[in-house]
């Protein structure tokens, strides 16, 4: 079975699918059906919500391969994942059931396919982020890490240098401020970048600083809003690139609506609100 390369299809963002897109996502979508758990289900591939089991608890929505087209090349991809609880007495539209701030989620959590694959939730039972451990000689799970903490700051930035010029003034001074030092911490920072935002962030989350992308390209639902929770229940923050704007507290407009991200260590995000706006407002796509 050839699953290297692209389909000659686009999703529901308008993205070139590539053939693992296609298989990740019909492997997910089967597998929910079949819990009995799932009452309406949103992919990040697919442009509608799909109805499951209309009296069931849950509501997931997902991006089943984050960051596949680095899969041809064996660079690091992910799963991102969200569940609500149902609404019992929801809107006519169902897209009212997924569409909600990021703070009504029951949890989230995403799984980090490398070296090992690692296994991210930020738990439905307590206010804390656990990792497990896929043990490959017995394909279970093994808890590995309780209770993680992102720290409270870092020294490693994560997002495309190669936009620096493309940027707003307040970014490009902050980045700047960052690189020789001056700010609250004293140190230099570093870059960091993978360019697969699960990878990107699993590192955040381990050793701090933060990670995302300045222009409206990440999905609120499908990745910005589960990423988010799971930093904010490690101690860690995530902001949409305003001063005052809170991943969380987005209430999506649309299935596949797009947003800032700047996520990680606490007191890192905080300094960068002090700079104000710093969202990319160039209407430029790129590429890569």
């Amino acid at each position: 079975m050839n699953i290297e390369g692209y389909t000659n299809q686009t999703n529901a963002s308008g993205d070139s699918q590539k053939k693992l897109d296609v298989v990740a996502n019909e492997i997910l979508t089967r597998h929910l059906r079949e819990s009995n758990l799932v009452s309406y289900l949103a992919s990040e591939e697919e442009e509608n919500v799909q109805t499951v089991t209309p009296d069931a608890p849950f509501v997931v929505v997902f991006d089943p391969l984050d960051g596949s087209r680095n899969v041809d090349v064996s660079i690091p991809v992910g799963t991102i994942f969200g569940v609500y609880r149902t609404l019992p007495n929801a809107a006519e539209s169902i897209d009212s059931q997924v569409l909600r701030p990021g703070r009504d989620m029951l949890f989230s959590g995403y799984a980090n396919y490398s070296v090992q694959t690692t296994f991210a939730l930020a738990s439905p039972f307590a206010n804390q982020v656990d990792f497990y451990t896929l043990d490959r000689s017995t394909d279970e799970f093994v808890q590995t890490a309780e209770r993680v903490q992102c720290p409270p700051t870092g020294e490693i930035y994560s997002l495309n240098d190669a936009r620096y010029f493309d940027w707003s003034d307040n970014l490009r001074r902050y980045i700047d401020d960052m690189r020789q030092g001056k700010n609250e911490s004293g140190k230099s920072f570093s870059s960091r970048y993978v360019c697969s935002l699960v990878s990107d962030f699993h590192r955040t989350l381990l050793q701090g600083g933060w990670c995302g992308n300045p222009r409206s390209h990440l999905r609120v639902v499908y990745e910005c809003a589960p990423l988010a929770l799971i930093a904010e229940r490690a101690g860690g923050a995530a902001s949409d690139g305003t001063a005052d704007g809170h991943i969380l507290d987005i209430t999506p407009t649309s299935l596949h609506a797009r947003t800032p991200l700047f996520c990680g260590s606490r007191a890192t995000i905080d300094e960068l609100r002090t700079y104000g706006d710093v969202r990319q407002v160039s209407t430029k796509t790129y590429a890569y």
